[in-house]
């Protein structure tokens, strides 16, 4: 990461080490919050409700989502340059059971199909932004 003299980034790699957050306009934080939370896991990490805000951060893999109160007033829930939100998860067994667990918290799912070879798991949250749950593909024996 560094170009080895005075420690500064190697401007062939850029400075980042990861992800630090994603956050979202939602017309509804605590309908938001409860659905991320049920939907991924997450667990509250920061939350300012004066002003419509919640971070949520996944315990293992520490992915932040920050949820924000959206006052423009011109929500478009298909709208916008983003398409959707995807997640890794270990294996297609996990994601089996993930989507197991959903349905049993009553989150409305289509199951796991595959997507260009790999299992996912496509949910939309309560203002129909798409979040995607994919496994890598299965090994070939």
């Amino acid at each position: 990461m560094t170009d080895g003299g005075g420690g500064r980034p190697d401007p062939t790699t850029g400075p980042m080490t990861g992800l630090s957050h994603v956050q979202l306009r939602v017309t509804d934080v605590t309908a938001s919050a409860e659905w991320y939370t049920a939907a991924l896991g997450l667990e509250p990490f920061q939350a300012d409700p004066a002003i419509g805000y919640v971070a949520l951060r996944h315990p293992t893999s520490r992915v932040v989502i920050v949820l924000t109160t959206d006052t423009s007033g011109t929500w478009l829930s298909d709208g916008g340059p983003l398409d959707h939100l995807a997640f890794a998860v270990p294996d297609g067994a996990t994601l089996e059971a993930w989507a197991d667990h959903l349905t049993s918290v009553g989150i409305d799912h289509p199951g796991v199909v595959p997507e260009n070879g790999n299992p996912s798991l496509q949910l939309r949250d309560p203002d129909g932004t798409a979040v995607e749950l994919v496994a890598p593909r299965p090994r070939a024996d």
